[in-house]
């Protein structure tokens, strides 16, 4: 199963490559149009020039959803390391000395609370990244979590570096899942998908009624040629939302945080 969510493009890409190998030799080649065969109505040199234009095009986009998804990349990482920073502010917060008179300044913290509230938060945060929807009304309040425990410091005398380590790594956190929910709700603009989809059914249409000099050829360019457009027009539109959990070969890799949270389970306040 692994290895069919991580291969989707390839597999489509070769299913439509074989559809249109298919149609070609049962279908359009039993039709004809005033004696002549529907799949040689033209040569293969006249429309070349739309192939190489076609590509051009493709690549352009391909090109322009590169940007998003290499700054897509980098933010499994740095929400990782924003919470392992949260965590050691955490630390630091129970080695360093407190202030204060109050009943709250002399009681223990509470390490169930804190490590509780840091699985949840990572938690979270990994269900709402393979999430569909992307709720932005889950994100956030969920990160507000991080600013609980700053308050919950605050309350109770902790060294004020470990109060001000923690909002600050909280900020950074909700800029980059802000980024993220981004990302995936604004999609490529919609005339660019309207125009690689009529290019793909342009290219399509003409391999079904181009003319080969022998059938080896025609079952190779027509096979290639499909096989091609339509592996660069499913990876564009699994590039544009690299937070698709459709999209298993396009995802980015959330190992930094799946890494992040066997070390918060396995060490952390136990």
């Amino acid at each position: 199963m692994k290895f069919v969510l991580h291969r989707t493009i390839i597999i489509k890409s070769f299913i439509a490559a074989l559809a249109i190998l298919l149609i070609k030799n049962f279908i359009f080649k039993k039709l004809s149009l005033y004696g002549q065969d529907f799949h040689d109505l033209i040569e293969l040199s006249d429309i070349t020039i739309i192939f190489t234009g076609a590509f051009f095009v493709f690549g352009l986009l391909l090109a322009a959803t590169m940007t998003d998804f290499k700054e897509s990349e980098k933010i499994p990482g740095e929400v990782a390391s924003n919470l392992e920073a949260i965590k050691d502010w955490i630390y630091l917060a129970y080695r360093a000395p407190r202030i204060g008179a109050s009943d709250l300044c002399r009681e223990e913290l509470n390490s169930t609370f804190l490590r509780e509230q840091m699985i949840a938060i990572t938690d979270g945060i990994i269900a709402w990244i393979y999430s569909h929807g992307k709720d932005s009304t889950i994100i956030f309040p969920l990160i507000r979590k991080s600013n609980e425990i700053a308050y919950y410091f605050a309350e109770r005398g902790v060294d004020k570096e470990a109060i001000k380590g923690i909002q600050e790594n909280t900020n950074a956190m909700r800029k980059q899942l802000t980024r993220a929910y981004s990302i995936s709700r604004n999609n490529f603009i919609k005339p660019a998908y309207t125009l690689l989809q009529s290019i793909l059914f342009i290219v399509m249409s003409l391999l079904l009624i181009t003319k080969f000099k022998s059938p080896s050829a025609d079952y190779l360019v027509t096979s290639a040629i499909t096989f091609l457009f339509c592996y660069l027009y499913l990876l564009i539109s699994g590039l544009d939302d690299p937070f698709d959990i459709l999209n298993g070969d396009t995802n980015v890799d959330l190992k930094p945080i799946d890494r992040f949270k066997q070390r918060l389970i396995s060490d952390f306040l136990v």
